[in-house]
């Protein structure tokens, strides 16, 4: 695996994308981009892809997805996401499935995840899980 490597979940993507997105988180994964550090797993690029408005815009997308590394979302993985939604669940809070798997695969890789999505910091009271918060400025 990549030294230093993290995994980015489709809410810091889709600030990269957008045009008005937040500069910070631009600069942010541009640098990681360019030291080959960002790494990916299908569930992110799922959410990315069904995203595109046309097929130039999948296909390019696409391209620059399948350049990172692969986290494999195997059983394992499966069910360490199912534990930790099982966990929440029963302390009162759902979180939604894609974010369970994404969670779980970084965990279990070690892997530093970057977001701008209050549910990964929720599942860290569960979850053995290293974050970037970078929902807001700081």
């Amino acid at each position: 695996m990549i030294e230093d490597a993290v995994l980015v979940d489709s809410s810091v993507w889709i600030h990269y994308f957008r045009r008005r997105g937040r500069r910070e988180v631009k600069e942010a994964l541009a640098d990681a981009l360019a030291k080959g550090r960002v790494v990916t797993c299908w569930i992110v690029k799922a959410e990315l892809l069904v995203g595109t408005h046309d097929e130039p815009g999948f296909r390019k997308l696409d391209g620059l997805l399948s350049s990172l590394v692969e986290i494999p979302i195997d059983g394992e993985v499966w069910r360490e996401a199912a534990r930790l939604g099982a966990l929440l669940r029963r302390k009162g809070t759902t979180v939604p499935l894609p974010d369970l798997v994404i969670a779980a695969a970084s965990s279990l890789a070690g892997i530093e995840l970057w977001h701008a999505d209050t549910h990964f910091e929720e599942m860290r009271e569960v979850a053995p899980l290293t974050t970037r918060d970078l929902s807001s400025p700081g």
